[in-house]
This record gives structure tokens, sequence and C-alpha cells, in this order.
């Protein structure tokens, strides 16, 4: 590690493992933000099967 705060040092033993495990952990966070994407919008959707108005939904949606 560097003497600056958040900054590291470039892996040089195996650039191949750490190309890998940032391809994994890229692919994790598109799966979560799917996810969550998938969650709101069903969240949406049941707010306005109940009877909000689209908008009224989307302010709901928006403070989860």
């Amino acid at each position: 590690m560097t003497d600056e705060p958040g900054r590291f040092e470039r892996p040089r033993d195996n650039l191949p493992e750490a190309m890998r495990q940032m391809v994994e952990a890229w692919q994790a966070g598109a799966e979560v933000a799917a996810d969550l994407a998938h969650a709101r919008r069903t969240i949406f959707l049941a707010y306005v099967a109940e009877g909000f108005t689209e908008s009224q939904a989307l302010e709901l949606v928006k403070t989860l």
C-alpha cells in the first residue's frame, strides 16, 4: 500500500488473478443492480395496483 490514503499499489505478482477478481466484482455489482431494479419495479407496480397514481407510486419508491 502507498502512503496516500485511497491509493493502492498495482498488483504486480499476479495480474491475471487481479483481473479475474475485478471482473467478478463488476459482475456481482451488475447482478445486485438488476435485482434492486426488479424489486423496485415490483414495489412500484404493487403501489399502482393498490390505487396509487404512478406519480405517487414513484415518489414512494424513491424513498426506499
